[in-house]
């Protein structure tokens, strides 16, 4: 009886991570098109509707530096109901003033929130995961904050563009995690200790699952950002282009939870290898089959989950080989390298697109999973000699 409390606490911290982290996704991906679509109205320019966009990215990279050490200085619990009340403060304070200059301070503010709660979230749940089952429980996690970024741009159709009820509701539903906080109680992480290294040294330390991590956000800023506009360019209606990008993030969806569970029985470093493989061949073939949809769609399910795989495989190799105050410093270093591959990843394939057009994005894109296989490749070579 006494081991079954604590295996209580964990099933319900779990929960609550999973549906907390999901509530904030849905509000992320509702008022960032909010916000692009009502300056496109008010008449601002592509780029500054793009710098706009960048600042979430921006946060993750100056907040995730400075994580670790104010969590061990104000607890893990204050700091998730801090930055929680915040992001619903700020998404709602978007709907009092159109002033442009406020509004790059609200995103930033949003951003910054939004770092602190994604990166507490995943050190926690990688904190409380058993071994056995770490892969299924990280593909859960992936998977359901997929679908909250899947289903934030669609409450847009229902509740419009305009006026205060989309930035009401967006605001309410990140508040809405904080139901999830209330049933862990008093029961938050403690991770307090130290870390033995730096978050510049992790990438040192840990080439491959650094490497996941921007393959992953350059995918994320990029791919999903630019499909459409490459499908359009090879000839497919706005209507089909745009379903493209439906089937990635079906795939993304769909196939995390086989890819855990091949993690938790096979040797990870050959499952991310194979979903860095797939990652590799799905950019090469997917000029190929751009007109044939009997291919096309399954190919676009198996390369979206296959890539965005890799990611969720280096979360479970980050919770296996790090513990206590070494991990809250890797999953800053992770949300760190996030910023930097979803600021600047959309750059260089817009660029590639320019350059080698219309297949410049999918072959950049081929170059960097072929570099991630590289990189995890050599990893588990030295990891076979040590």
């Amino acid at each position: 009886m006494a081991d079954a409390a604590p295996a209580v606490d964990n099933r319900r911290a779990l929960v609550a991570v999973i549906a907390a982290v999901t509530a904030m996704a849905v509000s992320l991906s509702l008022s960032i098109p909010l916000v692009s679509l009502l300056m496109e109205k008010r008449g601002y320019g592509s780029d500054i509707i793009g710098l706009m966009g960048a600042l979430p990215a921006l946060s993750f990279l100056l907040a995730s530096p400075v994580v670790p050490a104010c969590t061990r200085a104000l607890g893990s619990g204050k700091m998730l109901w801090g930055a929680l009340l915040l992001a619903a403060a700020s998404i709602w304070s978007l709907s009092l003033s159109d002033n442009i200059y406020f509004w790059f301070f609200l995103r930033l503010m949003i951003g910054l929130s939004m770092a602190v709660l994604f990166l507490i979230s995943e050190t926690w749940l990688n904190k409380i995961a058993k071994e056995k089952t770490r892969g299924r429980t990280i593909a859960i996690y992936i998977s359901s904050m997929t679908c909250g970024f899947a289903f934030g741009p669609v409450l847009i159709n229902f509740l419009g563009a305009e006026g205060s009820l989309p930035f009401i509701v967006s605001s309410l539903i990140v508040l809405s995690a904080g139901f999830a906080f209330i049933i862990v109680g008093d029961r938050f992480p403690d991770l307090g200790e130290k870390s033995s290294y730096s978050i510049f040294s992790f990438i040192k330390i840990a080439p491959m699952i650094s490497a996941a991590t921007l393959l992953v956000a350059f995918f994320d800023g990029s791919v999903l950002t630019l499909l459409p506009v490459y499908g359009v360019k090879n000839g497919q209606t706005l209507e089909m282009a745009v379903l493209m990008t439906s089937a990635l993030l079906a795939g993304n969806i769909l196939l995390q939870v086989p890819i855990g569970w091949l993690a938790d029985r096979f040797d990870r470093a050959k499952v991310i290898l194979g979903c860095g493989i797939v990652g590799v061949l799905g950019a090469l073939i997917l000029p190929l089959v751009m007109f044939n949809h009997y291919l096309l769609w399954p190919l676009l399910i198996i390369w979206g989950g296959g890539v965005v795989g890799t990611y969720t495989i280096a979360l479970v190799v980050m919770g296996q080989e790090f513990k206590g105050g070494d991990l809250i410093t890797a999953t800053a270093a992770v949300g760190m390298l996030w910023g930097v591959g979803s600021l600047f990843g959309p750059v260089f394939a817009g660029l590639a697109m320019e350059i080698f057009e219309p297949h410049g994005m999918p072959l950049t894109f081929a170059a960097a999973c072929l570099l991630f296989v590289l990189i995890a490749f050599n990893s588990l070579r030295r990891t076979r000699n040590a």
